[in-house]
């Protein structure tokens, strides 16, 4: 951590800084937290994989949020170190045998399978107690960006066979499921909590416990999705509707949506060309998702001078490669500049809290851990702090 302050602008006027920067808005993750705590019509979990800064996690435990699903024995040790009373979920669905027998011993006791041959080896690893979390997959018209069932998650007769299995062996399961990363629509949710109801009844296992998952949307330039209040409505009905009747608590996990506001990436301007601008971080690094998302996940982002200035006037477009001798490092869409854009100018793209910490690499030796606190709220293109 290099500093808390009270904005971008004082950043650069104290320490010019000459690598990116992840800055941390605290505050916004804090109201993202109560958003979920407030409104969501069960418990709230966040999926660590999405920013497992020690400040991100344990403001989000100051802001009612104790539950953490976890990925890996890391994850789990961040969430130990933060969070001391936090409560982690191990939600991956394919584990080796020491990973599922050292989580055992820390404590955990929830842990996502999707076939009976995981199931199994769980049991066999563990003890009494243990939840194994039954992953249903949901199909793609639930209306995602990142479709997340491909991977994992049981089809209906192998979910059948599993929670069936798991009630021969005298476990109490739970069921989980995820209708996929920046999902843009509420009935995603309906349909994943309906499928897995129904499956629960035809099943005739006692079910306590479903973890809707994550999927909740960040409202990036381009984002056309309904506001979060809609999501907690409908899966409010959906509740009543299906899962109530069974006796089912509902959990979820999001991850982008608690923290993406949470946090931005702050980058210098190596090169100006007359069509193009090299910057000191890309898609290798802070910008990775970009890559994936592309126009979905299109990222807010201002022009600040050298000394912390915002940059205005006329714009234009212009090509944005990374620091990398990559030539596949280059944003997907190009941004407008401000004219007079040059060397020395910083670009601060906002909405990097969820995944640009975690998934920055080190490719031709170009990283950069760096992160700051700032207090002010992200300006917006063209706005000033």
């Amino acid at each position: 951590m290099i500093g808390r302050f009270r904005s971008v602008a004082q950043l650069i006027a104290s320490i010019s800084p000459e690598v990116p920067v992840h800055l941390l808005r605290p505050h916004r993750i804090g109201a993202a937290a109560r958003t979920f705590v407030d409104g969501f019509p069960g418990d709230v979990a966040f999926a660590v994989k999405c920013n497992a800064h020690p400040l991100v996690l344990t403001t989000l435990r100051g802001n009612g949020v104790r539950r953490f699903d976890v990925a890996s024995p890391l994850e789990i040790e961040r969430v130990r170190e933060a969070v001391a009373d936090g409560i982690a979920f191990y939600h991956h669905p394919a584990k080796t045998v020491s990973q599922i027998a050292w989580a055992w011993g820390q404590g955990v006791v929830h842990f996502a399978v999707d076939c009976v041959a995981e199931l199994e080896k769980l049991v066999n690893h563990t003890g009494a107690g243990v939840v194994p979390m039954v992953r249903l997959a949901i199909p793609k018209e639930a209306g995602a960006v990142y479709d997340l069932s491909t991977k994992f998650g049981a089809p209906p007769a192998r979910f059948l066979d599993t929670v069936r299995r798991a009630a021969e062996l005298g476990l109490a399961p739970g069921v989980t499921f995820h209708v996929g990363s920046q999902c843009l629509s509420a009935e995603g949710f309906r349909l994943g909590i309906r499928m897995a109801c129904e499956l629960i009844a035809e099943a005739g296992v006692p079910i306590a416990l479903m973890d809707i998952g994550g999927g909740f949307p960040a409202y990036y330039r381009k984002t056309q999705a309904p506001p979060l209040s809609e999501f907690f409505r409908v899966i409010a009905g959906a509740k009543a509707e299906w899962a109530d009747p069974l006796g089912i608590r509902l959990m979820c996990e999001p991850g982008r949506a608690l923290v993406a506001e949470g946090g931005s990436l702050l980058t210098r301007i190596v090169l100006r060309k007359p069509e193009a601008i090299h910057l000191n971080d890309g898609i290798f690094g802070g910008l990775c998702e970009v890559y994936w998302g592309k126009e979905e996940l299109s990222l807010p982002y201002r022009v600040l001078t050298a000394d912390g200035a915002t940059r205005n006037g006329p714009v234009e477009r212009v090509t944005v490669y990374g620091p990398t001798c990559d030539g596949n490092d280059f944003l997907p869409y190009p941004l407008e500049l401000p004219a007079g854009t040059t060397d020395g100018d910083y670009i601060e793209f906002n909405l990097i809290g969820a995944y640009g910490r975690e998934m920055a690499g080190s490719y031709n030796g170009m990283v950069s851990n760096a992160v700051a606190v700032i207090e002010a709220d992200f300006a917006g293109h063209g706005g000033h702090e």
